[in-house]
């Protein structure tokens, strides 16, 4: 089936557009999936730092307790009420964020569990050191049994973390297979979208310009038929004027031109009003496609802003880093003086020693971490680099789409021009036949009226011959504008 200009064009438009809505989706897609597993990360990153700091928080209340027994002032006891009241908010945090983890509400509940008979046992010894004195406090911890729960706490802890970590491992596996499928969307699809576009551009114009050609050299070669045909009957005409004799053969000759160019004339006036109506149809499609073309610029402009919110989030992320790297940096400090209070306590704070080591043990992990993520995040950061002016390449060629079809629309206008004038001058000839027609009907009719019908037809036929010179001009002019136009693409 062959198809019109419109309908090449509006075919042309469909593609680009289904095109465009294709990689808006798989970019829409993945930047989704990369936003969501970065707040996945996030998730189990303050799950681990909220079980640290749930650990921490039963070592300050058994520092407490154990100085409130060796002491017996109360004030050595603000540890330990501050850590009763701590722990269970951050039993409650941690319960919000193992949402439906059956493992994870499992271990919870062992954990919580553990945490009230630890709360119990030093509940117990600080109120029989206050009733009846350190012996009996003593005979209490002796026994280990606050021990024995201490260590079922950091076992509980430490297997939770590790789920935790191994879940977030996972989650950085995710988040590079997604962010790569955004990298790859954004430099491999908008090239090869820009590529498809400009071929399927080039195709459609070479199309349309070899059918007008086609419609040019078929006017061309009417109008020089014209031309030939009015001069043979001027020819005629001159003849009939000065040899009466001849009359009678001549009005028939002349009789049978004059019906042979009205027929040219009108098949002339036919081809010309297709030939306008062809420009005026490519005249809306070209409007409709600059159009398009602002559009595809406007959606260009979009993926750039969001692929720079991107960039943005990338660094609220890194503040929040550096956060956790000084809240690391603050703990390695305090294990640090934990260390030197334990040595100045001699025998009796080794224990405490013990506990500040793991505190600094767990510090120069969270640095290490915060170093881990980091490096990752600077990866991302670089590759959204690299998407942005990948982006802005693809605006810049877009530009350049959009004058290119600007320049294409101004000289299709101006062939509309040409044809309408074209068809105004095959109005003319068919005119000028019909009038030819008329006089030759008067002289078969009325022989005495013969000089007066040759020389109309004498003055019909030189403006007849000029305008088929003018339409001649007209079909190599627009001969010309085509040809310089496919020389040009």
């Amino acid at each position: 089936m062959k198809l019109t200009v419109g309908a090449k064009i509006g075919a042309g438009y469909a593609v680009a557009l289904i095109i465009i809505a294709v990689l808006g989706v798989a970019a829409y897609r993945n930047a989704s999936g990369y936003v969501e597993a970065v707040q996945q990360r996030a998730h189990d990153y303050q799950m681990i730092d909220n079980l640290t700091a749930t650990l921490s928080t039963m070592q300050d209340a058994e520092t407490g307790q154990r100085g409130y027994l060796i002491v017996g002032a109360d004030r050595y006891l603000t540890p330990y009420t501050e850590a009763s009241v701590n722990a269970y908010k951050e039993l409650q945090n941690l319960k919000v964020l193992v949402g439906n983890d059956a493992e994870q509400q499992q271990k919870l509940d062992q954990l919580h569990s553990l945490i009230d008979a630890k709360f119990e046992e030093l509940k117990e010894t600080i109120a029989l050191r206050q009733d009846k004195g350190f012996e009996a406090a003593e005979q209490v911890v002796q026994t280990d049994k606050g021990k024995k729960t201490m260590d079922d706490i950091r076992a509980v802890i430490a297997d939770m973390t590790r789920n935790a970590k191994a879940t977030l491992d996972q989650r950085d596996v995710d988040l590079n297979v997604k962010s790569n499928a955004a990298i790859h969307t954004i430099v491999y699809g908008v090239p090869l979208a820009c590529i498809v576009l400009a071929l399927l551009g080039l195709v459609i114009v070479r199309k349309i310009t070899h059918e007008l050609r086609d419609g040019i050299t078929r006017l061309a070669s009417s109008a020089s038929e014209i031309l030939a045909t009015t001069t043979q009957l001027a020819s005629s005409v001159v003849q009939t004027a000065t040899a009466v004799s001849e009359t009678t053969a001549t009005v028939e000759e002349v009789k049978q031109t004059a019906q042979l160019t009205t027929e040219k004339a009108r098949y002339v006036l036919d081809s010309a009003q297709k030939a306008s109506n062809v420009s005026t149809v490519g005249r809306t499609a070209v409007d409709d496609t600059v159009q398009g073309m602002h559009r595809i610029q406007a959606q260009m402009e979009s993926v750039a802003d969001s692929i720079v919110r991107l960039s943005e989030q990338s660094q609220a992320i890194g503040e929040i880093i550096a956060t956790v790297n000084g809240l690391a940096e603050q703990s390695n400090l305090l294990a640090v003086n934990a260390a030197i209070e334990a040595t100045k306590a001699g025998e009796q704070g080794k224990g405490f020693g013990v506990v500040a080591q793991e505190i600094k043990s767990l510090a120069d992990q969270s640095k290490q971490a915060t170093a881990q993520v980091r490096t990752i995040l600077g990866d991302i950061q670089k590759a959204t680099s690299a998407a942005v002016l990948a982006t802005e390449q693809g605006s810049k060629a877009v530009e350049a789409g959009v004058k290119q079809t600007g320049d294409t629309g101004d000289s299709i206008r101006l062939l509309a021009d040409n044809i309408t004038e074209a068809a105004q001058a095959a109005t003319q000839i068919a005119a000028s036949s019909q009038q030819q027609m008329v006089g030759m009907d008067q002289v078969v009719v009325a022989m005495e009226s013969i000089k007066q019908a040759s020389t109309q037809n004498v003055a019909g036929t030189r403006q007849a011959e000029e305008a088929a010179k003018n339409l001649h001009q007209l079909g190599l002019r627009l001969g010309d504008l085509i040809g310089s136009q496919r020389a040009a693409v």
